[in-house]
């Protein structure tokens, strides 16, 4: 049974606020601070409405920071409890009779009475509200900032921004002096004296990035930051911003970020790696023009694979020559380009005149395969595995005359390439390499061909049977069932990802799929057996122990 007040019925209700908060912490507080506790005090009567932090700023016309601040105001007098900050989560407690301290914090107004003299004197144009006092002594208790060090601070910001300035930009600024323990008289113009000095540097700055403001005390933090942590000097920070479209101060704190990582720090070096870098992001348009996909976000291609594949030593030429591949075979994403790089990779074809040839013999051995299969009497397209018949068939040192002569042997056959096989195996074993040296009676007899396919069903049987043992025994191991079980869907995910060309989602997802087979070896290792255990191995006695996995046959099966 599930209870709950409909919405008319909470609009008519009450919200209970307790006597002792107005008349001990309210002349404490700002207006935000007490619009947030109120509204908090609401939800927490009314558990139906949505209580995000989100939810509360929409409502409140309030940011997000804020009224996480004002919420921290609020724990800091012991009315309530951030108990999560993601999700963030806050618990109140009674003003009065609570087990947590109830009373607001001990700061004497009298130990600030010449701050505050002073601090009206430089904002006259309005009253400073006890609550916007109650949040300098908050700050200069917090961070042991001296009086007239925050006056300073006050004043700097008043002739900065004018007489009606706003209390939070204030907080905001010594909270960062705070942080940064410029907390003296000393220390504060020490500081003030160095960001007036940097201020036409920092004009300078603001003017390559195409911004239409004043200098911030926060902009001097980074330019301290560029030029003594990083290292730049300032005519490349105003070269590097002015290589930034749509700049913003934070753009370019990230771009000097990305410089310094790669160790770039002249104009010449920063101008190579933007040109490098865009033609990156060219090649990557061009790639997902060539598969004919769209992509949102294309920085997220050329991080996730046109770098790497560039790392590999593949030219533009190439790449795009295994894109334009991938679309003519109905391959055309961006996973399935990568798998197959990685197959050209792993035997060499990176150059741009080996990948053209590598991709012209398939398409020979694409079209004798489509010949032979007519020859023997199949009607079907080439797959998978007919490629692997004929490598292993060309292994043999079979020329194609010799496998279509075999081919011509084997139509009308109820199992023509199986019987073509046992043709080719035949020959090979007796050392009939050309048509001259074929002798009808060394083919392989119909009853000879029926006790070989009968063996080959036999094997087949064995290693399915096996395989299924296997997978018993490691059903009763912690967590394999959830691991493998994962491991089967999590390559339904990724299609479904690579469809909606969400590459965040592709990368994690690879990524989860790493951590699974490292995760499902471990399990098998406890009891003697590896992840190729779990499908069949089909071989000869000979080659039993090689490893050979999946349900094709050995090179010398049928000896």
């Amino acid at each position: 049974m599930s209870c709950s007040y409909s919405k008319e019925f909470s609009s008519s209700a009450f919200t209970d606020v307790e006597n002792a908060f107005i008349k001990e912490y309210l002349p404490l507080a700002s207006g935000d601070a007490v619009k947030v506790y109120l509204y908090g005090l609401f939800l927490c009567q009314n558990p139906q409405v949505n209580s995000d932090v989100s939810d509360i700023s929409s409502f409140l016309n309030l940011s997000e920071e804020i009224v996480k601040d004002c919420f921290t105001f609020w724990e800091e007098f012991g009315l309530i409890s951030i108990v999560s900050k993601e999700p963030f989560s806050v618990v109140y407690h009674p003003v009065i009779g609570s087990g947590v301290s109830s009373k607001p914090r001990k700061i004497k107004a009298e130990k600030y009475s010449e701050f505050t003299k002073g601090l009206q004197a430089i904002i006259p144009n309005r009253m400073i509200s006890t609550g916007e006092y109650s949040e300098y002594f908050s700050i200069m208790e917090t961070y042991s900032i001296k009086p007239d060090a925050m006056l300073m601070i006050v004043k700097y910001c008043a002739d900065k921004k004018g007489s009606d300035i706003s209390y939070r930009y204030i907080s905001k600024v010594a909270k960062d002096f705070g942080n940064r323990e410029i907390t003296t008289v000393d220390k504060v113009e020490k500081e003030l004296s160095s960001y007036v000095l940097r201020t036409s540097v920092i004009e300078k700055i603001l003017k390559a990035l195409s911004l239409r403001r004043q200098p911030e005390i926060e902009d001097s933090t980074l330019l301290k930051k560029w030029t003594e942590e990083l290292g730049f000097d300032v005519e490349n920070i105003i070269f590097a911003a002015s290589k930034i479209k749509k700049g913003s101060v934070q753009k370019l704190d990230e771009f000097l970020l990305e410089l310094y990582s790669i160790k770039s720090f002249s104009k010449e070096e920063i101008a190579g790696y933007m040109e490098n870098k865009e033609k990156i992001f060219n090649l990557a348009i061009k790639i997902n023009k060539a598969l004919s996909i769209y992509v949102d976000v294309i920085d997220t291609v050329v991080d996730t694979y046109t770098k790497k594949w560039l790392s590999f030593g593949f030219t533009e030429d190439a790449l795009l020559t295994v894109a334009a591949q991938c679309f003519k075979e109905g391959k055309n994403t961006l996973r399935a380009m990568g798998e197959l790089i990685e197959m050209l990779r792993e035997r060499g074809f990176i150059d741009y005149t080996s990948v053209c040839d590598y991709f012209e013999r398939e398409k020979k051995s694409e079209e004798f395969i489509k010949k032979l299969l007519l020859t023997a009497g199949v009607n079907r397209r080439p797959n998978r595995w007919d490629k692997e018949n004929y490598a292993t068939w060309r292994n043999w040192n079979f020329s194609e005359e010799m496998i279509l002569e075999a081919a011509k042997l084997s139509a009308g056959k109820s199992s023509p390439l199986a019987y073509l096989n046992g043709v080719l195996s035949n020959w090979k074993n007796n050392g009939v390499f050309s048509t001259s040296d074929i002798v009808t009676d060394k083919t392989p007899s119909d009853d000879s061909q029926e006790t070989y396919n009968r063996e080959y069903e036999r094997r087949r049987l064995v290693a399915h049977q096996r395989a299924q043992k296997n997978m018993e025994k490691a059903s009763f191991e912690p967590e394999f069932m959830e691991v493998y079980g994962r491991l089967n869907g999590i390559e339904k995910d990724l299609a479904f990802a690579e469809i909606a060309a969400n590459n965040e989602l592709l990368l994690k997802l690879e990524n989860e799929k790493k951590e699974l087979n490292e995760k499902l070896s471990k399990i098998l290792k406890n009891i003697g057996l590896t992840i190729s255990d779990l499908s069949p191995k089909f071989a000869c006695e000979k080659c039993k122990d090689t490893g050979y996995v999946g349900t094709h046959r050995c090179d010398c099966y049928g000896k």
